[in-house]
């Protein structure tokens, strides 16, 4: 994990450098953070008051790219209304946390 808050740290693929915070619990982000991060080459997102990075899941999401649609916001209500409550898509976003919302 401390690999990805590097990369978070040094930027992505040409997006300005997340303010993001580190501390013994995690990478804390805000949602100005987050907004830069709005594209397919480089997609945040928060739910639930998590971070996460969907980058990597953008070209393999099985709904297509309507993922792109929370990219750079709070994709909490989108989500739960699709999938809440449903193991495999909470699993998979579980694997690609990567901090927490600061509040």
């Amino acid at each position: 994990n401390s690999g990805r808050r590097s990369l978070i740290r040094a930027g992505r693929r040409g997006h300005p450098q997340a303010a993001s915070s580190t501390s013994a619990t995690g990478t804390t982000f805000t949602l100005a953070d987050i907004s830069v991060h709005n594209s397919a080459t480089s997609c945040y997102t928060t739910i639930n008051g998590s971070v996460y990075d969907l980058t990597s899941f953008v070209g393999t999401h099985p709904g297509g790219r309507v993922i792109l649609s929370i990219c750079g916001k709070d994709g909490t209500e989108a989500f739960t209304k699709q999938h809440g409550g449903q193991s495999r898509p909470e699993n998979e976003l579980a694997s690609l946390k990567i901090g927490t919302l600061a509040r």
